[in-house]
Formats: C-alpha cells, structure tokens, sequence
C-alpha cells in the first residue's frame, strides 16, 4: 500500500473551501500529514462469520453458524404472540448461559485456532468455551426434555411419540452441524466446541429442572400480578396437549364468529326488505 503524502493546500484551495456551506465541512477536514485520523469500525462479531471464497461446504457451514441466532428470532416472535411463562424462562435461559460463556472465556483465557487470530480485529480473542456450540447444545437440551416429557402424558399416541423422536433426532443433527461448522470455519478447536456442547447440555438441565420444579411454584403468584395481566402472561404448563387444545379452542370460536356473521348479514338483509 502507497504511503499517505501531505496534500498541499494554497490559497485558491482555501477560497474553494471557504465557500463550502458549515454542514459539510467536517467532510472535507484533512487530518494531519501522514496521520490517518479516519474513525476505526467494528464488524458485530457475534453474527460475523467467514468462510473461505469458493468453498460451498463453508457456506453452507457458515448459515449453520447462524442458526442460534434464528433461534433467537424465532423464540422472541414466540413470546410476543404466544406470552407464556415457559418460552419466556426458555428465552432467558440463553441469556444466563451467554453470561456464564463470558465469565467461562476471561477465566480460561485460551486463544482461538491459529488461522483465526490473523483475523483477530474481528473476533474476541479467547474461545473457550465455544459460545455458538453452548448456546444451540442449550437450546436442543432443554427443548428435548420439553418434547420427551410432553410425549409421556398418559394419552399421547404412538404416531405423536414417533413425531417427537424424529423431532429431537433433528435437534441433535443440527447441534453436531452447529458445532463442526465452528471448527470447519476455523473459530473454535474440537476442545472448545466440546467443553461448550457440554456446559450447554448441563446448564439446560439445571436451568428445565430450576423452571419447572422450583420456579413453577411461583407462576401463579406473576401471573396474578397487574403487570401481567395488562401484558397478557400467561402460563400454558398445566394444560396437556397444548397445541391440540388451542387448535380446538381457537377453531371453534371462529366457527362461532363466522356463524354470527352471516346470522346477522342475512338479518340486516331481511330488514332492508321492503
């Protein structure tokens, strides 16, 4: 790269840039000789993934990288339509293990691969634990605890109980993915997505055990509360069958809206009869 030369400003440039209205002169202010004053950007790291040009592997590898933060998206979206107690604790679930994947990496303080750290302007320097293969090993954990419990209500059906093994099989492809695409992308070395996968497979336990049999003692009491009531928070775990019932419920009231609807279109068709 050409060294940055001194750019020579006589007096006809002076009078061009005297005429430069203020709004725009912080455009045309020159740093000092040979001193580059421009401002230093940062890329999000968290959602700044690489992989090498024409490597179709990579880039497939690279949007499974991106898959704990779809997840995210998916469970915010979630909770606004939905505002039960369980999405909500299973959303800040995430957040706790992001913390403890902070503390985890300034305590071990173990560098990335060494391909990673030419680039280390972009990245976090330490990588252990993997936080990408902590946080969708979480996600998979707790959910899958979720599904197999649910399946075991007295009443579900052989058909429901294949649906949800085949669904967590899925889950558990999809953390392997997760996590060999660190490694593939040169993020993480085997050691640190294995120690992630692992915390996020133990905090996912702890954390469904925390919610659902010592937190849940107080889920009355939050759902009783003004606040939460005007925000509409609601706790679905006491009810079997959830998705069967609000199919049921749900379909049945718009049966009845419809039926109101034409009852009334044909009265208001009956009094305009002359």
């Amino acid at each position: 790269m050409a060294p940055i030369l001194p750019i020579n400003i006589n007096s006809t440039n002076l009078n061009a840039l005297s005429t430069i209205k203020p709004a725009y002169k912080h455009l045309i202010n020159l740093p000092p000789a040979g001193v580059f004053s421009d401002p230093i950007y940062r890329p999000l790291s968290i959602t700044f993934i690489e992989y090498q040009d024409g490597d179709k592997l990579g880039f497939v590898l690279a949007w499974f990288s991106m898959l704990p933060f779809i997840y995210i998206v998916a469970l915010c979206t979630l909770i606004l339509f939905r505002r039960d107690i369980q999405t909500i604790m299973y959303l800040n679930g995430f957040f706790l293990s992001g913390i403890i994947n902070y503390y985890l990496k300034i305590t071990f303080k173990q560098q990335r691969p060494e391909r990673t750290r030419d680039r280390m302007d972009y990245y976090e320097i330490h990588g252990m634990p993997s936080g990408h293969a902590q946080s969708f090993f979480y996600f998979m954990t707790y959910l899958s605890i979720f599904v197999i419990l649910k399946s075991q209500i007295p009443g579900a059906s052989y058909v429901c109980s294949i649906r949800h093994r085949c669904f967590i099989l899925v889950q558990f492809i999809a953390a392997i993915l997760v996590a060999y695409s660190r490694v593939y992308l040169y993020y993480h070395t085997i050691a640190q997505v294995v120690v992630g996968g692992l915390i996020g497979v133990i905090f996912a336990c702890i954390w469904y055990y925390f919610t659902n049999y010592q937190f849940i003692k107080y889920v009355p009491f939050i759902t009783d509360l003004s606040l939460a009531k005007y925000l509409l928070i609601r706790d679905y775990s006491p009810i079997p069958h959830i998705i069967h019932f609000q199919y049921e419920s749900e379909y049945a009231e718009a049966k009845r809206c419809r039926e109101r609807y034409v009852n009334y279109s044909r009265d208001q068709i009956l009094t305009n009869i002359p």
